[in-house]
C-alpha cells in the first residue's frame, strides 16, 4: 500500500452509503416480516436518505482531511448531519402528504445514526491499524521551536490514526537557522520527498514567513501555519486543529475535498466514456488512414508525462511528427512554431485538437483529467521546475485534456519562460479557483477553439 491512497475516502463514503440502504431494508422487514416488499414511500425514503447523507455530509466537510479530526468532532458531525437528513425527509413526507409505517421510519432513523457511528469507528480503527504500520501517511517537516516540536512529537506517537510521519526537525533556535532561516528549509527539503510543511511559532517569523512558504510550495508542499492567537479573524483565514494546535492552510485547494474529487472523477469517467462511445471510433478510422497514407510509423504516439504527484504515465496521441528523436521516455525536442518535422495532416489535427482525443483513454484509466494543467514531457518537466515559480503545485491535481491556461492562450512547446510562467500563473489560478461550472466553461471554449482552429496549438 502507498503511504497514502486516494481509493480509501471514496471507498468510506460508498461504505456509508450502501450501509444506510442495507439498514433500510432490515428495519422493514424486522416489524413487517409478512410483507414481501416495502412500499414506495418507503423505498423512496431511503433512497433518498442514502443520496442525501453524502451530499450533506460532503457539504458540511465531514469527509475534507478526516486524518485532522478528534474522536468527539466526528461524533458530533455525525449526530448533527443526521439530524438535518431526519428533518428534510420529514418534510418532504409532509409536502408530499405522503403516508409510511411510522415504526418502520424510526427505526430506520435510529438504526441509521447507529450504523454510521458504528462505521465512523470501523473506519477509525482501519486506519489507526495502516497507520500504525507506516502506511497511508503523509511526510511531513515541521519548522518552529523545540517546545511546539516537542509537543507535536509527542502527539504523533500517541496518535498513530493521525497518519502524518514526521521526518525531520528545522529548529529555529539553532544559531545555524537564526542566521539563515530561509537558506535552512531549503536545504532540509530540497533534497528528501515531503508531503507537507508545518511552520510553527519562532521569533521574527512574521519576517521570514512570506519566503518560508515560497520554499515550501516551490518543493511541492502544502504548507500549514500555526496561529497561536485565536481572534476575531479567526473564521475569515479558515483555522482549523491540526494535532495538538489551531493552524490555517496557506493555499486554498477546492479539489481537496473528497466530494469534489469523486464528482469531478465521476464527470470525467462518464464523459470520455461518452467520447470514446460516440465519437472516437469513427474519429480514429479517418485519423489512422490520413496519418498512414502521409507518413511512415505507427497511428499512436505515445511518451511517458508527468502527471498528479509526479507521477510517471504514458500519454496517448494521434502522431502528427514524422519519425524523429522523441522517444516515449518523454525525452526529445520541444515542438515548436513551424517544427519542420509537422507533417500536413499533423497540422490540422493538432489546430483543431483533434491529435488529443486518445487522450480520453487516459483519462478512462484515471491519468488524467478532461480539464487540468496540460502535462509535459517528463525531461521538459523536470528542466523548468526550478525555473518557474510555484511550479510543482500544478502536480496536486490530474493533468487535463484542456485547461484554463490553454483555453486563454498559453500551450504548445516554448522556451520563453516569461510564457511558461504565464501558463503556470494560469494553472494554479484554476486550482484555487474549481468549480464545476468552470470546467464546463473550458469545455465550451475548448470547443469553440476547435471549430474555429484557434487553439494555439502547433
Amino acid at each position: 500500500m502507498k503511504r497514502y491512497t486516494k481509493y480509501l475516502i471514496p471507498f468510506f463514503a460508498l461504505s456509508e452509503t450502501f450501509a444506510i440502504v442495507f439498514i433500510g431494508i432490515l428495519t422493514h422487514y424486522f416489524p413487517h416480516a409478512q410483507a414481501l416488499t416495502p412500499n414506495t414511500t418507503y423505498t423512496n425514503i431511503v433512497m433518498f436518505a442514502a443520496i442525501l447523507w453524502p451530499a450533506v455530509a460532503g457539504f458540511f466537510g465531514y469527509y475534507r482531511d478526516r486524518r485532522t479530526w478528534s474522536l468527539a468532532g466526528s461524533f458530533i458531525q455525525i449526530t448533527l448531519q443526521w439530524v438535518i437528513v431526519s428533518f428534510l425527509i420529514f418534510l418532504a413526507l409532509v409536502l408530499l402528504k405522503s403516508d409510511v409505517s411510522r415504526l418502520s421510519l424510526t427505526l430506520f432513523l435510529i438504526s441509521g445514526y447507529l450504523g454510521l457511528i458504528a462505521l465512523n469507528r470501523l473506519r477509525f480503527w482501519f486506519l489507526t491499524r495502516i497507520r500504525s504500520k507506516g502506511r497511508n501517511q503523509r511526510i511531513i517537516t515541521f519548522v518552529g521551536n523545540k517546545s511546539e516540536c516537542s509537543q507535536f512529537e509527542k502527539w504523533l506517537s500517541e496518535n498513530p490514526s493521525f497518519g502524518f510521519q514526521l521526518a525531520s526537525i528545522c529548529d529555529m533556535e539553532s544559531s545555524a537557522t537564526r542566521q539563515n532561516p530561509v537558506k535552512q528549509l531549503e536545504k532540509t527539503i530540497s533534497n528528501h520527498d515531503y508531503d507537507e510543511v508545518l511552520i510553527g511559532s519562532f521569533e521574527n517569523r512574521r519576517k521570514v514567513l512570506t519566503e518560508l512558504v515560497d520554499i515550501a510550495e516551490e518543493e511541492g508542499c502544502r504548507v500549514r501555519i500555526v496561529q497561536k492567537k485565536v481572534d476575531v479573524y479567526t473564521w475569515q483565514i479558515g483555522l482549523s486543529g491540526f494535532g495538538p494546535f489551531q493552524v490555517f492552510t496557506v493555499r486554498d485547494e477546492p479539489l481537496s475535498s473528497p466530494p469534489a474529487k469523486i464528482f469531478k472523477r465521476s464527470f470525467d469517467f462518464i464523459f470520455s466514456a461518452a467520447v470514446l462511445l460516440i465519437l472516437y471510433w469513427w474519429i480514429y478510422i479517418i485519423a489512422a488512414i490520413l496519418i498512414k497514407t502521409t507518413s511512415r510509423g505507427p497511428i499512436y504516439f505515445k511518451q511517458r508525462r508527468i502527471g498528479r504527484n509526479g507521477k510517471k504515465f504514458y500519454c496517448y496521441k494521434f502522431r502528427t511528427m514524422r519519425l524523429n528523436g522523441s522517444n516515449s521516455d518523454g525525452e526529445g525536442e520541444i515542438t515548436q512554431k513551424t517544427d519542420p518535422r509537422i507533417t500536413r495532416i499533423g497540422c490540422f489535427l493538432r489546430k483543431t485538437n483533434i491529435d488529443e482525443f486518445p487522450q480520453f483513454i487516459n483519462v478512462l484509466m484515471g491519468d488524467m483529467s478532461i480539464i487540468g494543467p496540460r502535462p509535459h514531457m517528463v525531461e521538459e518537466d523536470y528542466a523548468v521546475a526550478d525555473k518557474l515559480r510555484k511550479y510543482r503545485i500544478r502536480r496536486f491535481v490530474r493533468p487535463g485534456i484542456s485547461g484554463w491556461a490553454a483555453v486563454n492562450g498559453y500551450r504548445g512547446g516554448t522556451l520563453d519562460m516569461a510564457l511558461m510562467q504565464k501558463r503556470v500563473d494560469y494553472d494554479l489560478q484554476y486550482i484555487e479557483s474549481w468549480t464545476p461550472w468552470l470546467d464546463l466553461k473550458i469545455i465550451k471554449l475548448t470547443i469553440i477553439q476547435m471549430f474555429t482552429g484557434t487553439t494555439g496549438a502547433h
